[in-house]
């Protein structure tokens, strides 16, 4: 009589050590789909250690008996919409004279203001876009402080910030980028009416990488106001503009 063979898997991006996270993230940029893509993913998600061999035995048996598209149903989330929201708390980061800590924004973006956001938002478009790794040292910059409380956001510091992110492994660059896509599509499920589902059949509108549009529309023309709503919660921002949105259909309708 053959014994029951049970292994244990994350069911959630969130479950995801951050060690797991950056070795898919780092497939995911480097490899593409394919059944030996399949394969690594499931290694990692099962996190043997080089001395388990009985686990990796028992491993081996499932593969031979079960079909490696029956056994990518228990993990088809890392397939599926990208809902990663929490952060790695702290990077270490090296510098010409030791090393030193920056600290991760809160889980799901809580605690960036509208302007941190809609730079943020740039850059992850324009790394899918181009690839350019330096777009990730611009977003790490931006979520990863040198103090636990965020100081004032200063755009115009942005590139000696991102400076020191030069010399951050790319794998861990990936992992970030990854759960700011996370945190993102939370946003984009919260708040429909600011980011609206393209209705199928209609023509993709062109890309337009102006967040900041939206900010400078909440003025409502009154330009001293600009500096005060940049420095607003991006989820009051958000509340705010959905409100908005959702009261401008009403009258519509």
């Amino acid at each position: 009589m053959s014994k029951t063979i049970k292994i244990t898997l994350p069911k959630s991006w969130n479950e995801l050590s951050n060690s797991q996270l950056e070795r898919i993230a780092f497939l995911f940029h480097t490899m593409k789909p394919s059944a030996r893509f399949d394969l690594k993913i499931l290694y990692i998600l099962l996190d043997l250690k080089w001395f388990q061999f009985i686990e990796k035995a028992k491993i081996r048996i499932v593969l031979w008996n079960i079909p490696m598209s029956e056994i990518r149903k228990n993990y088809d989330f890392i397939y599926s919409k990208n809902d990663r929201t929490a952060f790695a708390k702290f990077l270490k980061l090296k510098t010409a004279v030791n090393r030193e800590l920056v600290y991760a924004c809160q889980d799901r973006l809580a605690n960036l203001t509208a302007d941190e956001f809609s730079v943020a938002d740039d850059l992850h478009i324009k790394w899918r876009e181009t690839k350019n790794i330096e777009y990730l040292h611009y977003l790490a910059a931006i979520l990863y402080t040198k103090t636990t409380i965020r100081k004032e956001f200063d755009k115009n510091a942005l590139h000696e910030s991102a400076l020191l992110f030069k010399k951050v492994p790319i794998a861990k660059l990936l992992a970030i980028e990854i759960t700011y896509f996370g945190c993102k599509n939370h946003l984009v499920k919260r708040f429909p009416r600011v980011f609206p589902t393209p209705i199928p059949g209609t023509p993709k509108p062109k890309k337009n990488y102006g967040f900041g549009k939206i900010i400078l529309a909440m003025t409502k023309g009154d330009l001293s106001k600009l500096e005060t709503i940049k420095r607003v919660n991006i989820y009051a921002f958000l509340e705010q503009f959905e409100e908005d949105l959702t009261t401008a259909s009403k009258q519509k309708a």
